[in-house]
């Protein structure tokens, strides 16, 4: 892993921003990797260009109402934080799977002991700058469960935990935070794709003036230390200072996050609030079709895993279907004029023109970046290799009493690059 010196001065980081910590060894659904499969392969072309190998950096929400429920439905585990564990390694195993070694990885959960000490500092921070406050306030309580619901200035439908839909007003001491009138400066310059943005843009317009930040639950951050006892943070408050744990870490100017564009507005507002000290830009992905682990091994993990996840930063809206399939096409397409390229150069064609070792050297070169997907890198060795037969036969035709003029030469090197079909 690279010093902070370095990271500082040369590296900005893309990682995904921290996702659910659900149970996916049932499931083996690969769209909750996505996030996590867009930053490892930008990451890895920015190796590639900069030649210098970048930290990468998990995070992950292990605190929350559909974990909590987990939790209750299993038998096998009273640790709520071995529960989670149990998770994160069936995770990596698929991870594993789709070709992201789990080694050399910086997992940070916001159950970890060491980030809930950054959040207590963080939270007395945000207390005595004014940017979050305690106030007494009016709250649902559901009849049923007594679950604290929400401020009572919201509408609600049915409680979260029991789905019982009466309920009563309370006053309680709660954590709160306002949300500034000018809701473009939430994402203003911070959302680098998709490039319509509208569906954001109009949920945050539709927030209200101030958020209740503290629940009532079992497991979380506990509040007890600022006077609010019984209360934990809002999940979703962690999941928003994370990007400023892992900015001040790796002491980064700038932090670029992947999510999905669904669930992302739940943070994003609350980070731009809470946050300070370092620039953040989220790359919103779509959702694609349900496909199991197992589908996408049918398909093709190496779609799944290298194409898949980067062109879905050209679509706005949900990927359909059809256009997975399109995907798929142009996908057996690239990888067909590839292996006919690396046939090609590897035939017995090739060997009958006359190289020397040098320029079998080259060749040898050429297919290992085109078979291991350098593109860029084959193109611009196999045009040089064309010039350099096309100047090396150029120099024969001279010694044997021949004129060529520019013109000829690039006309050789046409003819040279023939053989090369």
């Amino acid at each position: 892993m690279l010093n902070n010196t370095m990271v500082e001065s040369e590296q900005k980081l893309i990682i995904a921003s921290a996702s659910q910590n659900l149970d996916t060894k049932n499931e083996r659904v690969i769209h909750r990797f996505l996030p996590m499969l867009v930053a490892e392969n930008i990451t890895r072309i920015a190796e590639y260009e900069s030649g210098r190998v970048i930290p990468r950096v998990d995070l992950w929400n292990c605190v929350g109402m559909r974990i909590d429920k987990a939790f209750m439905a299993q038998n096998r585990y009273t640790s709520r934080r071995d529960f989670s564990t149990s998770l994160l390694v069936d995770k990596y195993t698929i991870l594993e799977e789709l070709g992201i070694p789990n080694q050399g990885r910086d997992i940070i959960r916001d159950d970890d002991d060491a980030t809930k000490t950054w959040f207590e500092h963080k939270i007395r921070r945000l207390l005595s700058s004014s940017a979050i406050y305690i106030d007494s306030v009016g709250v649902n309580i559901c009849d049923t469960c007594g679950y604290m619901q929400s401020v009572d200035s919201s509408s609600v439908d049915s409680c979260t935990v029991c789905k019982g839909n009466c309920f009563h007003s309370e006053k309680k001491e709660v954590l709160m935070v306002d949300i500034p009138k000018d809701r473009e400066s939430l994402i203003k310059d911070r959302i680098i794709l998709p490039k319509n943005t509208k569906h954001i843009r109009s949920f945050f317009d539709q927030l209200p003036p101030r958020m209740m930040i503290s629940k009532v639950r079992e497991y979380g951050l506990l509040l007890d230390s600022i006077g609010l006892e019984g209360y934990v943070l809002d999940p979703k408050i962690g999941v928003a200072l994370m990007p400023e744990l892992v900015a001040e870490k790796y002491k980064l100017p700038e932090l670029t996050l992947t999510q999905g564009a669904a669930v992302a507005t739940n943070a994003i507002p609350y980070t731009s609030i809470l946050t300070s000290g370092f620039r953040h830009t989220y790359l919103l992905l779509p959702k694609i079709p349900i496909t199991s682990l197992e589908e996408a091994k049918n398909i093709g993990l190496s779609f799944v895993a290298r194409y898949l996840p980067l062109i879905l930063m050209t679509y706005n809206n949900d990927i359909t279907p059809d256009q997975l399939k399109a995907a798929r096409r142009e996908y057996a397409r690239i990888t067909w004029k590839i292996d006919t390229i690396i046939s090609s150069l590897q035939s017995e064609k090739e060997q009958s023109v006359n190289l020397t070792p040098e320029d079998r050297q080259m060749l040898a070169e050429i297919i290992k970046d085109f078979s291991e997907y350098k593109i860029r890198v084959g193109q611009e060795k196999l045009g040089k290799f064309f010039k350099a037969q096309g100047r090396r036969y150029a120099e024969e035709m001279r010694h044997k009493g021949y004129y060529l003029n520019p013109t000829d030469i690039d006309i050789l090197e046409g003819i040279i690059k023939l053989f090369y079909r």
